[in-house]
């Protein structure tokens, strides 16, 4: 009896499991916004391509207007299936990674030409996909340009200096400088603690809630510059540092500044909070093209039509991390971690290669020495780019990234 009993509660846990994969696989979460809290839970959802692109009836979105004078791209395009690549001594084709990371789209940029261009997961070079965290070095990118502008006079300014809704807050009176870091010494934690991660974004993207106000709430842990915790609310207060500093919603700054300036060819969104404030942390969505147009940027000192638009100390700030806990390391498992700079990830053996990073595998790789970019969406899931079997571990991914931004491997 006992073993019938134990057979009746395995196969139904089994039927439960394959009608939550069922339901994610099969359905459009996103045309009910109450399942958002099971959907944000399930790691299932990196396998949805769909997802991805249709974060506009998800969340409400500002939306992002092409450039009136658009950059156009040289294109000499080389196949995947003429690309290896080595790993412990074992040549691995291109394709492989391609299948087992559950690559959507990569681009290969070399002095400026796309080398590589590849969709897959029904995507196409118009589709918009949801950038996750590497919203974030969008974010900093336009802070920098703020303290180039002579809107933020100093980033070891006060946040509550320029946005004064957080005045005598933990935030407010913690330096622009360590907030870029994910330095701030907040007590917040994604992962674990209450409110955590998934409870921010019920309130904010369920309950509509004010991130401002929500945010403003939050107790401080440590001094801030002591520590590295990397946390979405670091990033969502320079995005109103920003709208302070201007004095003009953020989508608008991203537009004036950024897109319009840096010749984006597509249009994008960014998605909003309850009250309409952008959330500077995520929720930028893009094609592929504008996502690596980022980085040619970069790799172009982001000269803007023949213009300085940073300060001068800006690229040292992005490609070295500003504190040795910020260094690249590995866990007590022995598992690799990347390195951190101003909202921008730093690999091992970094040598002015850094990246912005999103989950489920949203990518861009840039490499100032050679002048190269590797921009990459993924429906991978969470885990899928750490250490683990079958996994796409730190090492092979910086393995494939170099490959790709190497010259040599298109000549």
């Amino acid at each position: 009896m006992l073993m019938i009993k134990r057979f009746l509660i395995a196969t139904g846990a089994l039927l439960l499991l394959g009608a939550i994969t069922a339901t994610i696989l099969f359905t459009k979460p996103w045309d009910d916004l109450q399942s958002w809290r099971f959907f944000l839970t399930q790691p299932v959802v990196g396998w949805r391509a769909d997802i991805f692109t249709n974060w506009g009836v998800i969340q409400p979105l500002a939306e992002l207007n092409a450039s009136s004078k658009p950059r156009v791209f040289e294109r000499d395009l080389n196949s995947p299936d003429a690309v290896s690549y080595s790993l412990d001594g074992k040549s691995i084709p291109l394709s492989d990674y391609l299948d087992r990371a559950n690559i959507s789209g990569l681009m290969v940029l070399h002095d400026g030409v796309i080398k590589m261009e590849y969709y897959a997961q029904g995507l196409n070079a118009e589709s918009r996909n949801h950038l996750w965290s590497a919203s974030k070095s969008f974010t900093s990118t336009l802070v920098a340009m703020g303290v180039h502008d002579g809107k933020i006079r100093s980033l070891d300014d006060k946040v509550e200096e320029y946005a004064p809704q957080f005045a005598g807050t933990a935030y407010g009176e913690t330096p622009i400088r360590h907030v870029l870091m994910m330095s701030s010494g907040i007590d917040f934690f994604h992962e674990r603690g209450t409110p955590n991660r998934v409870d921010m974004y019920w309130d904010i993207m369920h309950d509509r809630q004010d991130f401002d106000k929500w945010v403003a709430k939050l107790p401080r842990r440590v001094p801030s510059g002591t520590d590295f915790n990397y946390i979405a609310t670091d990033t969502h207060v320079l995005a109103a540092v920003l709208r302070g500093a201007y004095g003009k919603p953020f989508p608008q700054i991203v537009q004036d500044r950024l897109w319009e300036r840096g010749g984006f060819g597509g249009d994008a969104s960014w998605g909003l909070d309850g009250v309409g404030h952008a959330m500077g942390h995520l929720s930028l969505s893009v094609r592929l093209e504008e996502f690596a147009n980022l980085g040619q940027l970069y790799v172009e000192d982001l000269i803007l039509n023949g213009e300085q638009t940073v300060p001068a100390d800006w690229f040292s700030m992005v490609e070295n991390p500003q504190g040795d806990f910020q260094e690249p390391s590995f866990d007590e498992a022995g598992r690799m971690r990347e390195g951190y700079s101003a909202q921008f990830w730093l690999p091992h053996d970094y040598d002015q290669e850094f990246m912005a990073a999103g989950a489920f595998g949203q990518y861009l790789w840039i490499d100032r020495r050679q002048g190269t970019v590797v921009a990459q969406f993924s429906v991978g899931e969470p885990t899928l780019f750490t250490d683990g079997e079958d996994h796409i571990t730190p090492k092979e991914f910086a393995t494939v990234m170099r490959t790709l931004a190497r010259k040599e491997t298109f000549r």
